[in-house]
């Protein structure tokens, strides 16, 4: 039965809502690309920090899934998304404004940093589980995996242009500088959300274990949770190291670094585009299990130098052919009431393993080079692909 208020139409591009949410949080993802460039930089190159400062910051910003993941999910079940999705893009624009100020201030320092990446950290969480639970609102079930795909193809698009923009900008007003763009890539996203309509409705004030029943009780949906804890906390450690390994081992500047990533990130795009054709031509679950094989295959080729841009698109290629099918089964395994408690309890589950996995990577980076440490997450994430082995998801 179609949701009051949504278009029942199959075609995504009438829906003015869902272009609104998408467009805000594609805007918002490429700022947040340049951050992902700009932060280690800011570490390493500002503060002299190595690989395990780089890993204790990205650390901070992931912690806030873990402690506040699941209470997330209650408020943004008992408020209105749209507000809470909102307040929380303009939660990160400020916070992320302080290190650019701080630094031209000349008082930026490592755990000032590490502060910083922990309260925008917060407000992500916050805002991420609001603006999954909005999708189904503005979306019809029937489109979902649809919605979905065109989602994921925001992400591939400002994997491309976000490390190039961000490498650029890093070279032109400092690595400190670069972040003003990602905190008014959230203003942009906040001004989005005012024109979404949607129909928000009183929901029923159960507790916070009623989305970890939800997930946790429903096999083919906690297999998938875990396989994907898994994928994110190698991809962390991936993370904490691949820009470190490009501009010490290969002596790549921060333009030529981002670029690479960004050329790298064209695969992402394609992924995403032909996500729901694999999926319907051979099933979601070999879909989802050789999508995982293969990112972690070129996660770990990543290391061979001459076959870094290569390896990037191979690895976003699948990545995004994975995310398109393991988001909607959430949606089609849980009720519409439960849907931020869900989300909540999947991103405290998968992304509470991202601090380990960046702490992880920051030891194994200093203790075997970076080099190494590209090659064990790769192995990891490769491995993720068991848990979907008997995985019933559709």
């Amino acid at each position: 039965m179609p949701t009051a208020g949504v278009p029942t139409t199959g075609v995504l591009w009438r829906n003015r809502s869902f272009l609104l949410l998408w467009a805000g949080q594609g805007v918002s993802l490429v700022g947040s690309q340049v951050t992902v460039v700009a932060m280690p930089l800011v570490a390493a190159w500002t503060l002299g920090a190595g690989a395990w400062g780089i890993g204790v910051v990205a650390a901070c910003g992931r912690l806030p899934y873990l402690v506040f993941g699941l209470p997330a999910g209650v408020w943004v079940d008992r408020l209105p998304r749209r507000v809470v999705a909102g307040v929380c893009a303009l939660g990160q624009a400020v916070s992320t404004a302080v290190v650019p100020v701080a630094a031209a201030l000349e008082v930026l320092s490592l755990p000032l940093l590490a502060a910083v990446a922990a309260v925008a950290g917060t407000f992500a969480v916050f805002g991420d589980i609001a603006g999954l639970a909005l999708v189904p609102m503005v979306v019809p079930r029937a489109g979902l995996t649809r919605a979905q795909g065109a989602v994921e193809v925001g992400q591939a698009t400002a994997q491309v242009t976000g490390p190039a923009l961000g490498g650029w900008l890093v070279g032109a007003v400092t690595a400190a500088g670069a972040l003003a763009v990602d905190a008014a890539s959230f203003l942009v996203a906040a001004v989005a959300l005012t024109w979404v309509r949607v129909v928000e409705r009183p929901r029923a004030r159960a507790g916070v274990w009623a989305g970890v029943r939800a997930v946790f009780g429903h096999p083919g949906l906690r297999r998938v949770t875990l396989c994907t804890a898994t994928q994110v906390f190698w991809f962390n450690a991936f993370t904490v190291v691949v820009l470190l390994h490009l501009v010490s081992a290969l002596g790549l500047s921060a333009a030529r670094a981002g670029l690479t990533l960004s050329v790298g990130a064209v695969g992402g795009l394609v992924g995403a585009l032909v996500a729901a054709r694999l999926g319907e031509r051979w099933g979601r679950r070999p879909t989802m299990v050789a999508a995982m094989v293969v990112t972690g295959a070129g996660q770990a080729l990543v290391a061979v130098d001459g076959l870094v841009i290569g390896a990037v698109a191979v690895m976003w290629f699948a990545l995004q052919v994975y995310n398109v099918h393991q988001v909607p089964v959430r949606y089609e395994a849980t009720p519409p009431a439960l849907h931020g408690r869900v989300n909540a309890t999947i991103r405290t589950a998968v992304w509470g393993t991202a601090p380990a996995g960046a702490l992880v990577g920051g030891l194994l980076g200093d203790a075997v080079g970076p080099r190494a440490t590209l090659v064990v997450s790769g192995l990891g994430v490769a491995a993720a692909c068991l848990w979907l082995v008997r995985a019933r998801v559709g």
